[in-house]
């Protein structure tokens, strides 16, 4: 088990216990826009397999917990070009779901050195895990890439 899903897990118990406490509902962070409580957790790529110089990843990873959306995962990327190399920064956001199945999303950073972009994607309450590698590339192509992963969800 991963740490950020220990670290979900932990919060869900906490915020559950201090809700029982107190006798109120369970009350948790609720990602920007969201109409719906969420479980979210902090994530970096810096100082991970994932990490490759010249691109800094790093965002939230919420597990909405109320709702239609509930079970769903919602991911939050941020990406910054650190390098003024003619280079741009990309990473690969990679989802496993239960079935087996795959999917990749890709996000490039045409700004260049200095430039900061974020993106959403949401996944469905059927993944199993999400993890990110930063990478290096030109032309919208990511060409180079960090020799491992960082896992950033697990259930």
């Amino acid at each position: 088990m991963s740490g950020t899903h220990r670290s979900v897990r932990r919060a869900l118990a906490v915020a559950a216990t201090t809700a029982a406490l107190l006798g109120g509902g369970l009350v948790a962070a609720a990602p920007a826009g969201a109409a719906t409580a969420a479980i979210c957790d902090s994530w970096g790529a810096t100082g991970t397999p994932g990490d490759i110089v010249g691109a800094y990843a790093h965002g939230t990873a919420c597990l909405i917990t109320s709702g239609d959306a509930a079970g769903r995962v919602d991911v939050r990327t941020y990406l910054k070009d650190t390098a003024v190399d003619g280079m741009s920064a990309c990473v690969q956001i990679h989802a496993t779901y239960a079935d087996g199945g795959t999917r990749d999303e890709w996000f490039y950073n045409y700004g260049g050195g200095g430039a900061e972009w974020d993106v959403f994607h949401t996944f469905a309450s059927s993944v199993r895990q999400i993890w990110v590698r930063e990478g290096r590339g030109t032309g919208g192509v990511c060409t180079v890439m960090a020799g491992g992963v960082h896992v950033i969800y697990a259930n």
